[in-house]
């Protein structure tokens, strides 16, 4: 979820041609690292060649040997049970790339889990581009530990983070095509690319209206593109990442020609999405995905607000109802697990699940959605209101459509993070088991 605090540190992202111009708990085991894969020379793709190509409102995937120019294996509808992937430690920023070699501590430990729990997605915010520096590096080992030679694969969907001012300044334009480009270019031939988003949240409402802005969006665009097909395979999906606005990212996209295959849109609308699907089929012929969904873990227990849904309902708008009570950063904490207390961990697991069957719903009538990236893996402590990454604080902002009544920015994970000493460790949520025994019931990609 891309708001104010994120564009406050952008700056931590590693764009360098752009420096002027993202309570309590279950009682489940905490979960430990693995020992990351050895580093060396640069590892090559592995001998299969995947495809993703937009097929009306479905995205097709097929796979072959790579090489292979005519047989391949039958294409299958992508349905995508995707998981938002920004691991940031405690007491830190978030990493300018979270997949690099020099993050394998993380991300070894990080894979297997989400694979066992059905994710076959991710959706990362920012990879950087070639050339590399001492802070920075390539992702080959992350793409091919998330291939897992085709065992149970998570499919990658990269981003450069920048801001949607940039799409006004030419030199930051071109900058950024050929980033764009050349990330494209380096990693097309890894059967565990997806393929890439164009930014985070761009499109700020007054640009969105402006033609000039959408032309220097399919600059960039058009270079992903362009790059997928240099780098030996130009199936992948150029997509994008936008703040749902009534999705008038969408809307104006459509009217202005947006170079994209497939769009994609943050979804904060509650337990039943409200009138998104109509939406969708009103503004677009094309795949849809939802690059964000979900909801805060948290609540703030000072203000006494109370939450009110109808269990097995799908079509149920829940809301929340102000109790009247003062509340601050700190007066905030896990959602309680206790059925006598409102709001509890139930409306957020049901909330969990009823957005997720809702997706696999309007996947098998028309294709309208093809699935979604659920927001996030782990809490993010920095994005607290003051910005302390060292502390588990809150956000007062009153949410109406979430189970806890507020944003609470920093406690979004299925996963909650502890300091160890370490590594963080992860204790999963109750909306971890909810989210995998209901993807456990609907079709997927292999």
């Amino acid at each position: 979820m891309l708001k104010s605090l994120i564009r406050l540190i952008a700056s931590t992202f590693a764009l360098v041609a752009l420096a002027a111009c993202a309570g309590s708990s279950i009682s489940s085991p905490v979960l430990q690292a693995t020992q990351p894969p050895p580093t060396g020379a640069t590892p090559p793709p592995p001998s299969m060649d995947t495809h993703f190509t937009e097929s009306g409102r479905y995205i097709d995937f097929s796979e072959a040997p790579a090489g292979e120019s005519v047989t391949r294996v039958a294409g299958v509808k992508v349905f995508l049970k995707g998981m938002v992937y920004s691991p940031t430690p405690i007491g830190a920023f978030p990493f300018d790339s979270p997949l690099k070699d020099s993050n394998a501590a993380v991300w070894s430990r990080d894979l297997p889990l989400m694979r066992a729990m059905g994710v076959n997605a991710i959706h990362v915010y920012n990879v950087t581009p070639p050339p590399y520096d001492s802070g920075t590096g390539p992702i080959y080992q992350f793409l091919n530990a998330a291939w897992n030679n085709g065992d149970h694969p998570i499919y990658v969907l990269m981003s450069i983070f920048f801001n949607g001012d940039k799409l006004f300044d030419q030199a930051a334009v071109s900058a950024l095509a050929t980033q764009y480009h050349d990330l494209d270019k380096k990693y097309a031939t890894y059967p565990a690319v997806l393929g890439t988003s164009i930014g985070n949240e761009i499109g700020a409402g007054n640009f969105i209206t402006n033609p000039a802005w959408w032309k220097a969006f399919n600059q960039l665009a058009t270079a992903a593109k362009q790059g997928f097909k240099d780098g030996g395979d130009g199936d992948k999906i150029v997509t994008t990442s936008e703040a749902d606005g009534n999705i008038g990212a969408v809307q104006r996209g459509e009217q202005y020609g947006a170079a994209v295959d497939a769009w994609g849109i943050n979804i904060y609308r509650g337990r039943t999405f409200t009138n998104l699907f109509d939406q969708i089929r009103s503004f677009t012929k094309k795949p849809v995905m939802l690059t964000e969904y979900g909801a805060s873990a948290a609540y703030h227990p000072m203000t006494h607000d109370k939450y009110f849904y109808t269990p097995n309902d799908p079509n149920a708008i829940a809301h929340c109802e102000r109790g009247g009570g003062a509340t601050n950063v700190n007066d905030v904490a896990e959602l309680p697990l206790s059925s006598g207390s409102n709001p509890n961990m139930a409306g957020l697991t049901d909330y969990v699940q009823n957005t997720t069957t809702l997706l696999e719903q309007g996947y098998a009538m028309d294709g309208v959605v093809s699935g979604g990236f659920y927001f996030e893996w782990t809490d993010e402590w920095w994005k607290a209101n003051q910005g302390n990454a060292n502390a588990h604080l809150g956000n007062v902002a009153f949410n109406g459509a979430f189970p806890g009544c507020n944003e609470d920015q920093g406690w979004y994970g299925i996963n909650a993070v502890s300091k160890t000493g370490g590594l963080d460790a992860l204790t999963p949520r109750p909306t971890l088991s909810w989210l995998r025994d209901t993807w456990a019931k609907i079709a997927s990609i292999p």
